[in-house]
């Protein structure tokens, strides 16, 4: 380990020893040393828990206990805590550097010294905690919990720079910056256990002249830690179970996935289709402020706007030349299809709508039911729009891929006909928005250089997942080239060939209807 780092932490456990004994000396503060052992066992705890950063450290939970001893005890009780929290319950079995626990308890408790100064200073409450002490210790709270981050960070900081090499300015940027928000909820839940435990490990007596003074027992603080410990496993129970509610909702969100994935193996040409239509899908709703649960519902209704097309025989599908009236009416029954399906499930009944609409025309002339205007669903007229966009993008049996120019320019001239003029618009400008977000920071790249240091920075923060996406993506485009000549086999030709529905003929479509669709060159397609 560097000198310097060595020489901070030296000076650092001085400093932090003269400030316990001068406040227990000269300012006639008690250590409460049962209380200092109970929650000083509750903060390695806490350390243990903890995961490293990309820079450098770890991020631990070690600041609640570390607020909840500045609330329910002292100043000087509050750092010995602090000192217990460089420790944890895996020390033995990883033999950390010596120099790295003194670095880590020289830094928590000079922290912790300045965090309970500003809360003191600006009127905290400690071992005596009425409603109106409580109420009148949150704004403290938060200024302590700041201070408390600002030079902890400078800290680490200059430790990483000095040890390691890690520039301060990355660091600050890639991991401290992002850890301010959660250790001011750290702190208020601190705060909260300081209330609890001082609420039961302390009570207030008079003395031998009569006056106030706040006094404890063994008793009372086992009876406090019990308090503690309660609240920490309600609390507890609360994180664990809103875990797994987030591993159940991204478990759904796999399956549709992988459900719409399998469905389009018939067609290998809509290989990602489904989810390049959600993901638009999403960009529109966020563009015109959805609340998240509606954005997420519109999502997962995209995702399986096709749900119904394996009803539609698959050489009509891959059909390359003019449909019969028949062969259309075949094509028309995937949204009614994938709709009753939907509604046979009950969380999954509020997207049929959608899907069973997601073809009508806002002039009326699409199907299933002929809708019009605002009575088809807003849900199906966003899908209507990013469904045609997306197949323009992409090569179908009877036409090539179109340009991202000539699309837009598609659903701008069958806007008010087709299209909802609305939807249209927000969905030019959300890609619009979306392009100049991506190029800010790409020329800030190349002005800077950072370009040159942006590899080694990936691999350092999660090269391995990156790897994982990297080989699934190459597997997924090996997969697709392998369908699609399987599928060039089956129609017996080596390119496209241009497919006009009955009917009226006009410019383009993505899906064959009555009418002339955007998607084409010549005349509607068949893809649902």
């Amino acid at each position: 380990m560097d000198i310097k780092v060595k020489a901070l932490a030296s000076l650092g456990l001085a400093g932090s020893l003269g400030v316990i004994l001068y406040l227990t000396l000269a300012g006639d503060q008690p250590i409460f040393w049962f209380s200092v052992f109970l929650l000083g066992a509750m903060a390695i705890i806490c350390e243990t828990l903890g995961e490293k950063m990309a820079s450098g450290g770890k991020s631990t939970y070690g600041i609640i206990i570390l607020f909840a001893a500045i609330a329910a005890l002292n100043t000087p009780s509050a750092m010995i805590v602090a000192l217990a929290a460089a420790f944890h319950l895996q020390l033995i079995r990883r033999r950390d550097n010596p120099w790295e626990l003194a670095t880590s308890a020289a830094i928590y408790s000079l922290c912790t010294w300045a965090a309970a100064a500003v809360y003191h200073a600006l009127g905290g409450a400690t071992r005596s905690f009425a409603a109106t002490d409580f109420v009148n210790s949150l704004a403290p709270t938060l200024a302590a919990a700041v201070v408390f981050w600002a030079l902890n960070t400078m800290l680490i900081a200059a430790a990483l720079r000095w040890s390691r090499g890690v520039d301060p300015v990355d660091f600050i940027k890639s991991d401290a910056l992002r850890l301010l928000p959660n250790q001011i909820i750290y702190a208020f839940v601190g705060l909260f256990m300081g209330v609890i435990y001082a609420q039961n490990a302390f009570h207030e007596a008079t003395d031998a002249l009569g006056d106030p003074v706040i006094v404890g027992s063994v008793a009372e603080s086992l009876r406090g830690i019990f308090a503690v410990l309660s609240l920490t496993a309600v609390l507890g129970m609360a994180w664990y179970f809103s875990g797994k509610n987030i591993e159940l909702l991204e478990a759904y969100d796999r399956s549709l996935e992988v459900l719409v994935t399998h469905l389009e193996r018939r067609e290998p040409y809509l290989d990602g289709h489904a989810m390049r239509v959600a993901q638009n899908a999403a960009l529109i709703a966020r563009q015109m402020r959805f609340p998240l649960y509606e954005v997420n519902r519109l999502r997962h209704a995209a995702l399986l706007h096709d749900l119904g097309s394996p009803a539609i025989p698959r050489d009509v599908l891959l059909q390359s030349s003019a449909l019969s009236e028949d062969e259309f009416e075949k094509i028309k029954v995937h949204p009614l299809e994938g709709a009753y399906r939907l509604e046979e499930v009950a969380y999954l009944a509020d997207m049929a709508e959608a899907v069973r609409h997601h073809h009508e025309y806002y002039d009326g002339g699409g199907y299933i039911d002929h809708l019009s205007g605002d009575t088809i669903p807003l849900t199906a007229r966003i899908i209507a729009v990013v469904d045609a966009y997306d197949s323009m993008l992409h090569r179908r049996p009877w036409r090539e891929a179109k340009g991202h120019e000539k699309a837009l320019a598609e659903l701008r001239e069958n806007s008010g006909r087709q299209f909802d003029p609305e939807v249209v618009e927000c969905f030019i400008a959300a890609l619009e928005t979306g392009k100049r977000e991506e190029a800010v920071p790409a020329a800030a790249l190349e002005a800077t250089g950072a370009h040159e240091r942006a590899p080694q920075k990936e691999k350092r923060g999660g090269g391995r997942r990156m790897g994982r996406r990297e080989e699934l993506m190459r597997e997924r485009r090996e997969t697709r080239e392998r369908l699609e000549r399987e599928a060039l086999r089956d129609l017996g030709e080596e390119g496209p060939v241009e497919l006009a529905p009955p009917g009226s003929m006009g410019e383009g479509g993505s899906v064959a209807g009555p009418e002339p669709v955007a998607g084409g060159e010549d005349g509607g397609g068949v893809a649902p």
